[in-house]
């Protein structure tokens, strides 16, 4: 297979086979072989009985059906864990992105040996208060604290090389970041202007709030890309910090007492020093437990975060063959491998 289209979809019925009749005009001058891993993300609005019926008319369908809403991450980490196309597109399935950008971007990797083809939004077809400037925002935010050169992490039309969202695993709102993961992991990255239309069904699931949503997963990105194999810098760090204020307390509250003859009762910083000395403590502990998370969590076999009713139009072999090896022994002790 060359590509697999990733869409995750969350009530977008009206939208789905307009979507898919123009990934087939746009990908049928390249002759590239693909497939599109339609991922359901509990739809309320009958898109998982569309799609059913879609996978019964078109080859190339594949449907993953969540039991629940899960978020967009999880669908795009099932969508990755399926995908069998040497190079893997993800794109939203609302029709705001344009399929015919997709050789474009083809053309972009493999001309300049490139591993990840970001899309940016130039002319940005969205509400301006209420989409595009917290997006701005967002997206300085988010250059400054990681370093990225990417200019549109909310694009989610990208294109990428199936070795490197192998190694992505996604939680959260963490599909903001995929860029910056996938910078990360070393991969040669352009950005590439890609067209961007207005909404002509359905309605935007992103709000003003989903905002705050991701300053905390900010945090962890940063968190993560620095530390995540050696946190007991950050908290061990802050614990020795905190007990270096907390000896210099104590160290002067003692000057006090012996010169100034300042009895500690009446001295509000030995109760600082105090409580700065029982903090220092607790940051030191937690540094610990948190390396001992870190190398049992590297160690052990991982589990995704989300969970599949029914998959549709998949090949049993290959599924099994890219599962988890947790889901596979699960399987072969039930005895339905």
């Amino acid at each position: 297979m060359d590509i697999s289209i990733v869409l995750p979809i969350y009530n977008e019925r009206e939208n789905l086979r307009p979507l898919l009749a123009e990934i087939e005009r746009g990908l049928e001058p390249t002759h590239l072989s693909y497939e599109v891993i339609a991922v359901d993300d509990g739809s309320t609005d009958g898109s998982a009985d569309l799609l059913r019926e879609l996978a019964g008319e078109k080859d190339y369908l594949k449907v993953i059906l969540f039991r629940q809403n899960f978020g967009q991450s999880a669908a795009f980490d099932a969508g990755f864990r399926a995908a069998s196309g040497r190079l893997v597109v993800t794109m939203d399935a609302d029709l705001q992105n344009d399929p015919a950008d997709i050789p474009r971007m083809i053309e972009m990797l493999e001309q300049n040996q490139l591993d990840f083809v970001a899309g940016n939004r130039g002319d940005r077809k969205d509400a301006l208060v209420l989409r595009k400037l917290p997006s701005r925002i967002a997206n300085r935010l988010i250059r400054f604290v990681t370093g990225t050169k990417l200019h549109d992490l909310g694009c989610s039309l990208k294109l990428y090389r199936r070795e490197f969202v192998s190694e992505l695993r996604l939680y959260g709102e963490m599909h903001r970041f995929i860029g910056v993961l996938v910078e990360g992991l070393g991969a040669r990255t352009m950005e590439m202007t890609v067209n961007h239309r207005p909404r002509r069904a359905g309605s935007s699931k992103y709000g003003i709030g989903r905002t705050f949503k991701v300053l905390l997963d900010l945090l962890t990105v940063w968190f993560m890309r620095g530390y995540q194999t050696k946190p007991i810098y950050v908290f061990g760090g802050i614990g020795i910090l905190l007990g270096a204020i907390s000896s210099i307390l104590l160290v002067f509250v003692a000057w006090q007492r012996l010169v100034n003859h300042i009895f500690v009762h009446l001295q509000p910083m030995f109760t600082i020093a105090m409580i700065f000395s029982v903090m220092a403590v607790q940051f030191l502990g937690m540094g610990l437990l948190a390396e001992i998370m870190v190398r049992t969590y590297f160690e052990s076999r991982q589990k995704p975060s989300y969970l599949i009713g029914e998959r549709i139009g998949f090949e049993p072999a290959s599924v099994e063959l890219r599962m988890a090896p947790w889901v596979r022994d699960a399987g072969i002790k039930q005895g339905t491998a």
